[in-house]
């Protein structure tokens, strides 16, 4: 194919992708020049017409990058290749193409194109630090010759210039978001369901952790069901002397494939107190891990935070299937990797900036988007001093993250001592709940009195949090876990529960344990350990002797059958579907449901009549418990 055709059909794709499109693209990359070598202090912003620059020795470390979009040649694959010096970095449609940051590093990479009459989005990094420097971009494909990228391939909208004026100004952080700009309620009884029209409960677990579901209730207790540390289990299961553990952060995924259990967790970086490494293991069961620890020599340098998604083995680039977060240079930094081992960033500057040094990042696969959660460090209206607290930012591509919000605040009024909110972590979804784990941190407490050693302070605990919506907060100020009480007990002082892994019927629940402050001989006494909880245990509704009662708002039961979480061995639950009025449906009564009395996750609810009968229908469901306690419902 000769320039020529190659240029018709530039022409024809960008009228047929300008013609579709929200805003209407024009010549040129946008690019955007910084004086520093890691893409600080900006400078200027302009269009340029290609990727062809050569700036000789007439500047010294900088950076530079362009955005905007490349029209798609042919259907099918292009070789792009890159000269630079120092490094560069290629992204088309988010993904990474060409990682050249390192002077040695790979200089082309490919793409493929699905069709020739669109656009990709594009960006490209570059830097320098010191001597000659230039860069320029080529392609190629089968029968089209290596070439530079000529200027009818690239356009630039109204957004690539606005995203660019954005990076002209020098980055603020997180903590500087209004507090008034939160997504942060504190669990209170007596909230339910905030509408009067009949809620649709497709299939899926209902976990009683709230009162969304409960209408009424009489005779009823919640009870926090705190997870009982087992001496079978060997803790702590990842130590501070052997293994090298340095963080109460760490991410344990089961391989779809394989089954085993992969944990990274931060180490020191020589005897630094401020900069890590990875450590990893592997486990059959979660608990024993094969030794010694491998340290990945990448990323580097990290400060703090352990968090690994796995997009899984279908992911479009299985170059990315692996992504990590962590806090470094002032911020959430992001990068990916094939296998979990070799990590490559995404973005030389954090994607979000925050002024304390711990963040994460969890994808919500209902919402499909990350989730990255930054700690600040700030004052505000219903706390005294400064604090630690917690925000949440999303996004789609782990580039372009939104402003982030708080969803977890300290209140005086409510909250006692000095409490803060060192990070919120330990993710899992079930059903329309998204659950967390919150570590709250006393540095006004001791965990021994007199304190061993004598400057030793803070004390650690769990709390739970949960969203329905994704972006608000409800906060419990009960503890889910606490501390081992202990003296000398290797988590006497701290019990953060990190992360949740769902296993069979359980939740295992892993947690960073110290042993006598926080503070205090953190190259050793900071340590992982392992309790378990039976699945959607966290919140019982529970009745004695004395029998009590539950009502939902109308309902409306999208599924083919009904199924409670229960603990009824020494009692028994029934379950009722009535009329809006509260008039049981005939056959649907107490006593037409045959008597729950065992402890089961999946106790199937059974009337006189078949459930088919009333799903699709609004009503509501009324449940009868006598020592007893109910957790959950399951529409089947």
């Amino acid at each position: 194919m000769g320039l020529a055709s190659v240029s018709a059909i530039i022409v024809t794709a960008l009228a047929a992708a300008s013609s579709g499109a929200g805003e209407d693209a024009e010549p040129g990359l946008v690019y955007v020049f910084f004086n520093g070598a890691d893409f600080t202090r900006p400078a200027e912003t302009g269009l340029d017409a290609q990727i062809d620059l050569d700036t000789g020795t007439t500047i010294n470390d900088y950076s530079r990058l362009w955005l905007g979009s490349i029209v798609a040649p042919i259907e099918g694959e292009v070789t792009f290749s890159v000269e630079a010096d120092n490094g560069c970095r290629l992204m088309i449609s988010d993904n990474l193409v060409i990682d050249g940051w390192s002077e040695d590093g790979p200089r082309e990479g490919t793409w493929r194109f699905a069709s020739p009459h669109m656009l990709e989005r594009l960006r490209l990094e570059h830097y320098q630090r010191g001597g000659t420097s230039h860069i320029r971009l080529y392609w190629q494909w089968p029968g089209h010759p290596r070439e530079l990228v000529p200027p009818a391939a690239f356009r630039h909208t109204a957004s690539d210039v606005d995203r660019a004026a954005t990076m002209m100004v020098e980055p603020v952080g997180a903590e500087s978001v209004p507090v008034s700009a939160a997504h942060a309620r504190l669990y209170t009884p007596g909230q339910p369901t905030p509408t009067d029209e009949p809620v649709h409960l497709a299939e899926g677990p209902y976990l009683f952790i709230d009162d969304y579901l409960i209408a009424d209730s009489n005779n009823i207790e919640r009870v926090v069901n705190v997870p009982e540390r087992d001496p079978g289990i060997p803790n702590p299961i990842v130590t501070g002397k052997e293994d090298g553990c340095f963080q109460p952060y760490m991410t344990i995924l089961q391989d779809p494939a394989t089954g085993r259990f992969r944990i990274w967790f931060g180490r020191p970086e020589g005897d630094s107190m401020s900069r890590s490494v990875l450590g990893y293991m592997e486990s059959n069961d979660g608990i024993r891990w094969e030794r010694p620890a491998r340290v990945l020599d990448s990323p580097r340098p990290i400060q703090f935070g352990v968090s690994v998604v796995d997009r899984g083995p279908e992911h479009t680039v299985p170059a990315q299937r692996y992504v990590f977060g962590w806090y470094m240079d002032g911020g959430f930094k992001v990068a990916t990797s094939p296998d979990g081992f070799d990590w490559t960033p995404l973005n030389i500057m954090p994607v979000i900036y925050h002024n304390h040094d711990i963040s994460g990042l969890y994808y919500d696969p209902l919402y499909e988007r990350y989730i990255a959660t930054v700690s600040v460090y700030r004052p505000g209206p219903a706390w005294s001093g400064k604090r630690r607290i917690t925000m949440h930012s999303f996004s789609t591509n782990l580039i372009e993250w939104t402003t982030p919000h708080y969803v977890i605040l300290p209140d005086d009024s409510i909250d006692p001592g000095e409490t803060q909110f060192y990070a919120m972590d330990g993710y899992l979804r079930r059903g329309d709940l998204l659950i967390g784990m919150v570590k709250v941190l006393r540095d006004d407490l001791k965990a021994d009195e007199p304190p061993d050693p004598p400057d030793a302070y803070g004390v650690g605990y769990t709390s739970l949090a949960w969203s329905r919506d994704g972006e608000t907060w409800c906060r419990d100020t009960a503890h889910i876990f606490d501390p081992d009480p202990q003296k000398g007990a290797w988590d006497h002082a701290h019990a953060w529960i990190d992360e949740q892994v769902h296993v069979d019927d359980e939740v295992y629940l892993y947690y960073g344990g110290y042993a006598r402050g926080h503070k205090v001989n953190r190259f050793e006494e900071r340590q992982i350990g392992l309790v378990k909880i039976k699945r959607d245990r966290y919140i019982a509704r529970e009745a004695g002797v004395e029998p009590g009662l539950i009502k939902t708002p109308l309902v409306v039961l999208e599924g083919e059958g009904l199924t409670l979480n229960v603990d009824a061995r020494d009692g028994e639950i029934r379950a009722q579907a009535t009329e809006a009025d509260g008039k049981p449906l005939p056959g649907f009564a107490f006593e037409d449901c045959t008597p729950i009395n065992t402890d089961s996750l999946t106790a199937p609810v059974t009337w006189k009549r078949p459930f088919s009968e009333i799903s699709g229908k609004p009503l509501r469901l009324e449940f009868y418990l006598k020592n007893a306690r109910l957790f959950a419902f399951d529409v089947e």
